[in-house]
């Protein structure tokens, strides 16, 4: 795989280019209203230095600001994810709920796992639970959001 340094701001330059879609990620990830501007930062400062894999750049980014948000929710909260769906969600519409609405623990897996495709380990290494708890906050998900249950992996 061909690796190129960062000495003509590679890296900066995917960040600039993948801002909506890197910031898009930051906004699904954080549990409270905290700027993604903030949180692409510390992606940003994270990868400096590092070589940058020419074919795999934006998912070596996504991971990275993956990584800072889930990072700033643990050192700004309880050092585990909470994972019961303790708040009701109040659906004032009949069909299914936006991703957004739903609460934090559930959007997150729900984000990794259906929309950026992680595995189920690796989803609840970087959340800090078990798989039975990915699985089970994934099902909620996707029963408020109204998709079919997926067998699991």
């Amino acid at each position: 795989m061909a690796r190129e340094t960062n000495k003509e701001g590679i890296w900066i330059s995917l960040f600039e280019e993948q801002h909506s879609r890197l910031s898009a990620v930051a906004e699904m990830l954080l549990n409270r209203n905290v700027s993604p501007k903030h949180i692409l930062e510390i992606a940003l400062g994270d990868l400096d230095g590092r070589p940058f894999p020419t074919a795999f750049g934006l998912v070596s980014a996504t991971r990275a600001v993956v990584k800072a948000a889930i990072a700033y929710n643990h050192r700004n909260t309880d050092s585990r994810v909470d994972v019961a769906s303790s708040e009701p969600v109040i659906n004032v519409y009949s069909g299914p709920l936006p991703l957004e609405a739903l609460p934090w623990a559930e959007r997150a897996v729900y984000f990794l796992r259906d929309v950026l495709q992680y595995s189920r380990r690796d989803t609840a290494l970087l959340l800090g639970m078990s798989d039975a708890e990915v699985d089970q906050l994934n099902r909620f998900a996707g029963k408020r959001l109204g998709v079919q249950a997926v067998p699991v992996e």
